[in-house]
């Protein structure tokens, strides 16, 4: 694992300390993945569209738990999504290594 994706994720870490965030952007998430394979199986974007925006308005919502997280996690989700998607399966399945 290189060293810039070890410090990414443990900033992407560090913004999900508090219990309430974590387990609220875990739910986010799986609403976005649910939205996501709900579009496909009904080949209906509205699904996928309505779907995506409950899970990111939740994942909003979590971060008002840790004030001060979400403008730095969107910057680096967009500007690394591919580290994002693992640092967040790191995250939510507890591989700190």
């Amino acid at each position: 694992m290189s060293e810039a994706f070890v410090a990414y994720r443990d900033r992407l870490l560090s913004r999900h300390e508090n219990r309430a965030t974590d387990v609220l952007s875990t739910v986010g998430d799986v609403l976005l993945l649910a939205a996501i394979a709900s579009a496909v199986a009904t080949r209906r974007a509205q699904v996928g569209v309505v779907g995506a925006a409950a899970g990111l308005a939740v994942i909003v919502g979590a971060h008002l738990f840790q004030p001060g997280t979400m403008r730095d996690e969107i910057t680096e989700v967009l500007r690394h999504p591919v580290w994002g998607l693992r640092a967040e399966a790191h995250r939510v399945f507890g591989r700190r290594t």
